[in-house]
């Protein structure tokens, strides 16, 4: 029986549309995988948060904060120790959580138990952590193109079955997290573990940043502050009515996304980040203004300020989403904790807020008064902080800079000249034999640690950073650098930053690309 042979063309297109097949594929888990998570987020706020105050209030306070501790523990480590990052481990313990969650937060709430429902909430809040970071790690590996319809259409599902997350009964909506956890994580298993991997593998990205500082968005960087800042301002409207303000928000969170991607469909632009912020803030800070009055504009029917306040926490926890694939798709490396950092601003922001919120009633008595001072002070702050601080920072222009980090190629002649370490002063020299070989072939051409010196005495470098620059332009990490030379990073990083402003570098590569072309 002879085989049939394809024509080549034919295997190529087959092949393109098994590649496109793969791609979609991966883009709908992805899409499942985030929408599960939003709507777990919703159930727990809509339905499993009230019920745990009404049986205990420090509950659904504890479980925050744990969740937040959870998350800045994997920024540590994605940061400092990527070594002790362990998938299969982490997975484990994410499963065994929800189990647990299932069957704790059911007997607490059928028992009325606080013991029970805060095992369980912190159960709850570990898995969380862990599945919430894998969707978003899943996201940044899609194609940019595919981006921002998986990220509308996954905000846009969860919102459209918020009604529903909010009508059902906390035991219920415990369930149904349990098995939004289970979809997630099933659906995103496959799409991470290559990334989490090579995560586990790398450089600690704080010595990385070193290096290559353009590559990374510091902790501390306008945008992530914005997230927190944001944040707080949604826990303090959420807190702020207490029992003057019971009425529910009309289910139209979805409208802002719907509008959103039909606009993207029609146009093929997705609005920027700065675009999105500002419908956020726009939809927020009108619900600050609003809340005093809510009674009267909406007749205790519904609730005006909620619903808008619910819009703008729909476009804003798109935002996220998009942030985090925007800024892991230049440097993929940055995924797993850039998506830790951002919820862990999210959950805080929002605890704080509540926190600031009832403590400012409290003091000033929760009297009617007292709500329209605290809103008309939250909402000016809020409104300072956009038009002031925010006035010339562009979340565009922050995520456009940063630059995917290139491999590091060591200079020509180190590699040439055989040495077993690089050039430079460091590392042994080649054989004897290797030396007379090559010493004919490269009379008069100009050694590397010639070069080196050089640059330094042109440059004005310290011999300190002449010690560190010549491990630099070896392609050797700050950890090396600081192994080597007995120092502590902060010192390697001040030393690293002195030596790209003298050359006026701004990443490794450049600083070896100059010492190749550097001109005896």
């Amino acid at each position: 029986m002879v085989d049939e042979v394809r024509p080549a063309g034919e295997a190529g297109v087959s092949s393109a549309r098994s590649g496109e097949n793969a791609r979609m594929a991966a883009s709908v888990r992805v899409a499942a995988a985030i929408a599960c998570a939003l709507f777990s987020f919703l159930a727990t706020n809509g339905s499993i948060y009230p019920g745990l105050v009404s049986i205990d209030p420090w509950v659904r306070e504890w479980a925050t904060l744990f969740g937040v501790v959870v998350l800045a523990a994997l920024v540590v480590v994605a940061r400092y120790r990527p070594g002790c990052l362990h998938p299969r481990l982490f997975n484990g313990i994410a499963l065994v959580s929800v189990t647990g969650y299932l069957v704790l937060d059911s007997c607490g709430f059928a028992w009325a138990s606080p013991g029970l429902l805060l095992a369980g909430s912190l159960l709850d809040s570990l898995a969380e952590a862990w599945l919430f970071v894998l969707a978003y790690v899943a996201f940044a590996q899609l194609e940019a193109a595919r981006r921002p319809v998986v990220a509308m259409t996954a905000c846009l599902c969860a919102y459209l079955l918020q009604p529903w997350a909010s009508a059902l009964g906390p035991t219920a909506a415990v369930a149904a997290n349990a098995g939004c956890f289970a979809v997630l994580f099933l659906c995103v298993r496959p799409l991470v573990a290559r990334p989490l991997q090579e995560a586990a593998r790398s450089e600690p990205q704080a010595e990385m940043a070193v290096a290559n500082p353009q590559s990374f968005l510091p902790t501390g960087h306008l945008l992530f502050v914005t997230i927190f800042v944001f944040s707080i301002a949604q826990g303090l409207v959420i807190a702020l009515p207490g029992p003057f303000n019971d009425a529910p928000a009309l289910p139209v969170a979805f409208i802002p996304l719907a509008v959103i991607l039909v606009m993207y469909l029609a146009r093929g632009r997705m609005p920027n980040a700065d675009g999105l912020f500002a419908l956020c803030a726009l939809l927020i800070i009108a619900g600050m203004f609003l809340q005093p009055s809510d009674r009267v504009v909406s007749g205790g029917v519904a609730s005006a300020s909620n619903t808008l306040i619910d819009a703008g926490a729909s476009c804003f926890n798109l935002l996220l989403v998009l942030l985090v694939g925007s800024i892991a798709g230049r440097n993929r490396v940055t995924a797993l904790p850039t998506a830790a950092l951002m919820l862990a601003l999210y959950w805080s922001g929002v605890g704080v807020g509540a926190v600031l919120g009832n403590s400012a009633m409290t003091l000033l008595g929760w009297t009617e008064e007292a709500l329209v001072w605290t809103s008309f002070a939250s909402a000016m702050v809020f409104v300072a902080f956009c038009f002031i601080v925010l006035k010339n920072v562009s979340f565009v222009e922050a995520i456009g800079a940063i630059r995917s980090p290139e491999p590091l190629r060591p200079p020509a002649v180190m590699e040439v000249r055989g040495r077993r370490d690089g050039a430079c002063g460091e590392g042994a020299e080649a054989t004897r034999p290797g030396r007379e070989m090559l010493s004919g072939m490269f009379a008069g051409v100009a050694s590397t640690e010639e070069k080196c010196a050089a640059v330094g005495a042109e440059y004005g470098l310290t011999p300190r950073e002449g010690e560190v620059f010549a491990l630099l332009a070896q392609g050797r990490t700050v950890g090396v650098i600081r192994e080597k030379l007995v120092i502590s990073l902060n010192t390697a990083r001040f030393h690293t930053k002195n030596i790209y402003v003298k050359l006026g570098v701004h990443s490794q590569q450049e600083l070896i690309d100059v010492v190749e072309g550097f001109k005896l």
